[in-house]
């Protein structure tokens, strides 16, 4: 940088006018926005981990691993799997069903519409988030970018031994990173979520693998069959839960 800690100097290429989000990772970032916006079908794995604070105050990262299926416009199925968690969550078009494994329960949400308006509905009325709903969307740049206020193209880098392009964005609470893949097939290979407003600032990282583009994946992926003895349990709708509270404080 021209201007250093001890002196007022400053180059004038640092006054000039700079876009928030620099030309180059807005070009790439919309490249694989639209690779994935236009697949009408793909898998993919993901390896995640979170920064969690035990009681002892000790910070340690927690993992698990994500299985998606996609079909567009209106089907997906998710499993996620850790040493506790075995779940799995389920949208056919008109339902989305989320079971819980390892307590054998299930319970179901009333959804239709495309993937986007069904993970609206689930987490505007029941605060159920998709596995990776950023990648899931329709348009995953315009989604992505709704609150950024800057972002760069770092450079090119290697993830897991795959070249990628490293970009970087900023906004009020959060910084995400994304690694796109280099070449034909822009996927996404790492994303990285650091939350600023947070004791800390905790890491959500998540390492993709296994894109599949070519494996068709039929209607019976996505239905959902209770597992023997699975219980049936009610989903409440928080949007309801808000409004009774509501009610009573008048």
């Amino acid at each position: 940088r021209c201007l250093s800690d001890w002196s007022s100097d400053v180059c004038s290429s640092d006054l000039e006018a700079k876009p928030a989000v620099d030309p180059q990772a807005d070009e790439l970032l919309k490249r694989m926005g639209d690779y994935l916006g236009q697949a009408q079908f793909f898998s993919v794995s993901a390896e995640v981990w979170q920064d969690i604070q035990l009681s002892s105050g000790q910070r340690v990262q927690a993992g698990r691993t994500i299985e998606l299926q996609v079909r567009r416009p209106d089907r997906l199925r998710a499993e996620v799997h850790s040493t506790r968690r075995n779940r799995e969550l389920v949208y056919d078009g008109k339902t989305i069903t989320l079971l819980n494994r390892v307590q054998n329960f299930y319970g179901t949400v009333g959804a239709s519409g495309s993937l986007d308006q069904a993970m609206d509905v689930a987490c505007e009325r029941f605060g159920i988030a998709m596995p990776l709903e950023d990648f899931i969307r329709s348009d995953p740049h315009k989604d992505l970018l709704q609150k950024v206020t800057s972002g760069a193209d770092i450079g090119p880098v290697t993830v897991m031994g795959v070249a990628c392009e490293h970009l970087a964005f900023t906004q009020d609470k959060i910084d995400w990173q994304v690694w796109i893949e280099s070449g034909a097939r822009p996927v996404p290979r790492k994303f990285v979520i650091t939350y600023k407003d947070e004791p800390d600032a905790p890491q959500y990282t998540a390492i993709f693998s296994n894109w599949d583009f070519a494996t068709k994946l039929p209607d019976f992926v996505f239905e959902f069959k209770p597992p023997a003895g699975a219980a049936k349990i009610k989903v409440k709708e928080i949007r309801a839960e808000n409004q009774s509270r509501k009610t009573e404080e008048r």
